[in-house]
């Protein structure tokens, strides 16, 4: 009798949990909606482009397994297009599984750029090993890919590199993407404004590379400096 009691109020708490965790979820997703139509974009609860399957050449999408993406904003603000939302993937399995959570902000700069990743040390234990051999650090940073660019993106991350900021350049597109931390979720909204800053200062990047000499500052193994590892 006393271990059926037990089972029932287990139950009963699992029930409150969940209830609980729905109404927080749809609170949210109602505060990132009414944000989205306030800035003129598009808001699903759902992903409406499939986005562990689109972006999956972005490091923090392949990472783990069972990648799923929500609370998507997308549509334009300024002249850029971008999509903004929730992400989340798992590592292990069974009782040592565990799922990591993201806001995730993604910019079509529409600039040829030169590739980069840099993963901030505030999500070190979730780094990928591509960026843990990579090519240097810089600040709070590990990094691999462009040296030149990896110092403009430091640069322009100096608010956001306390909350743990990793970002990463593929051709046009910017990845920029908050982990929350000490299981606390970051709000896309709440940053949106300080990522719409680095289209043009990434234009204006481009710009000192086109006065160059053809091929300048674009190489992903590019030394130089203290950002490098020592060969």
């Amino acid at each position: 009798m006393v271990t059926l009691v037990i089972l029932v109020i287990a139950l009963l708490a699992a029930m409150i949990s969940f209830v609980v965790m729905g109404i927080r979820h749809l609170g949210r997703a109602r505060v990132l909606a009414r944000h989205s139509h306030e800035q003129g974009m598009r808001f699903s609860r759902e992903d409406p482009f499939n986005i562990p399957k689109r972006y999956r050449d972005f490091a923090l999408i392949s990472c783990g397994h069972s990648p799923r993406a929500c609370n998507v904003s997308h549509g334009r603000i300024d002249s850029w297009n971008v999509r903004a939302f929730d992400f989340r993937y798992e590592v292990g399995h069974g009782t040592r599984r565990m799922t990591c959570h993201y806001s995730a902000i993604i910019i079509d700069t529409r600039i040829d750029l030169p590739d980069v990743l840099m993963w901030n040390d505030a999500d070190a234990e979730h780094a990928p090993l591509v960026v843990r051999e990579g090519d240097g650090r810089v600040d709070c940073w590990c990094f691999t890919g462009s040296c030149a660019l990896a110092d403009v993106l430091k640069n322009a991350a100096d608010s956001l590199a306390p909350e743990g900021l990793s970002m990463q350049v593929r051709g046009p597109m910017l990845m920029l993407t908050l982990p929350a931390i000490h299981r606390r979720q970051w709000d896309y909204t709440v940053w949106m404004d300080a990522a719409m800053q680095f289209p043009g200062i990434l234009r204006d990047f481009q710009g000192q590379v086109d006065r160059r000499e053809p091929g300048t500052l674009l190489g992903a193994s590019e030394k130089g400096g203290l950002h490098t590892r020592p060969s």
